[in-house]
């Protein structure tokens, strides 16, 4: 009976992967690619020869954002996440990066997609487009939020930051910023970053007066980039062209403490990721509880102030204040030297 119970499970996951794919798409072809398997594989685990581990489970749930919890008939109050293994060292942080990437390149290409991101701190994504904004953002999650002070015996530093993860993150915004966008803002959803700075440099974790003030500019340009967004109504590429289809709606919230969660909307399928550990990041498609984080989000948007492309005094008055905030940390950087 068990048995019985599993392969009805498990056709029950197939029909449902076969009823998202285009008529000249096939589900073999489909889970050979995804499973990394034989065609003769495939075969026997459609027939129910082989059962499917939990692990292929997820793979095949997460890809298609199906909830395993509607699959396998759980209980309402058991839901079924899946996540990346924790941040101990740089090579985690990397994988976590890669699939960061596999995730948003597979939103970036479907036809109908729009992530929600409620930002207690600048959503990484816009950070992860200016280098060494985003090697300092690394930087103090390796070293400050998990712990990995020394590589190899030696001192760790922001020029530690491989290439490798630099490139990773590059990719990343290079698909953020063909995505439609929702984000929520609060007052202080800068200010964590503006204090990792300033705290870095006080402590003389930077290696130089100069790559300090680079990190400044460097949020600077960012912000004004973010400003050219949310006055067109559309993401803005470097050299000033506005991304056709990339809608972005930037909302402030002078309420909601918010905590860095995201939602993903995919062809009518959700996806909820939700932050623990620092950056870390477990995620589910459990039909209930996205669709109570989507009717959440709907609610926090009624009561926030929408300042993309309407509501001139109020963007105005927010990148105003981020930019003086800016300004004093630079001055305060050329004024003092922690580096005797």
């Amino acid at each position: 009976m068990e048995h019985e119970n599993k392969l009805d499970v498990q056709k029950a996951l197939f029909d449902a992967i076969s009823s998202q794919l285009p008529p000249n798409r096939s589900l073999v072809d489909t889970l050979m690619d995804i499973l990394e398997v034989s065609r003769d594989s495939v075969y026997r685990r459609l027939r129910g020869d082989t059962r499917i581990d939990f692990d292929e489970a997820s793979k095949l749930a997460m890809h298609f954002s199906i909830s395993l919890n509607d699959i396998m008939h759980n209980k309402e109050d058991r839901i079924v996440f899946q996540r990346d293994r924790f941040i101990h060292s740089v090579e985690d942080l990397q994988q976590m990066l890669q699939n960061n990437l596999d995730t948003f390149t597979i939103i970036e290409q479907s036809s109908a997609r729009k992530v929600y991101y409620l930002a207690k701190d600048i959503p990484f994504f816009h950070i992860y487009g200016f280098p060494e904004l985003a090697s300092f953002r690394m930087y103090v999650w390796l070293k400050s939020v998990y712990y990995i002070d020394k590589i190899d015996g030696k001192n760790f530093s922001m020029s530690d930051i491989p290439q490798s993860l630099v490139d990773l993150a590059s990719k990343i915004y290079r698909k953020y910023e063909r995505i439609p966008v929702v984000e929520i803002w609060n007052e202080t959803t800068p200010s964590s970053l503006l204090m990792q700075i300033d705290y870095y440099y006080e402590a003389g974790l930077f290696s130089s007066k100069e790559e300090a003030l680079n990190i400044c500019e460097q949020f600077r340009l960012m912000v004004r980039r973010i400003y050219k967004s949310a006055l067109n109504g559309y993401r803005v590429l470097e050299n000033g062209t506005a991304v056709p289809n990339a809608t972005f709606e930037m909302y402030i919230n002078e309420i909601l403490i918010m905590d860095n969660h995201i939602l993903s909307e995919v062809n009518g399928n959700l996806r909820y990721f939700m932050p623990y550990g620092g950056v870390n990041y477990i995620v589910t498609a459990d039909r209930s509880i996205c669709t109570d984080m989507k009717s959440y989000i709907d609610r926090q948007l009624t009561k926030s102030s929408l300042i993309s492309q309407v509501s001139e005094k109020e963007r105005n008055r927010f990148f105003i204040r981020l930019g003086r905030q800016i300004e004093q940390l630079r001055e305060k950087i050329e004024k003092t030297n922690p580096f005797f």
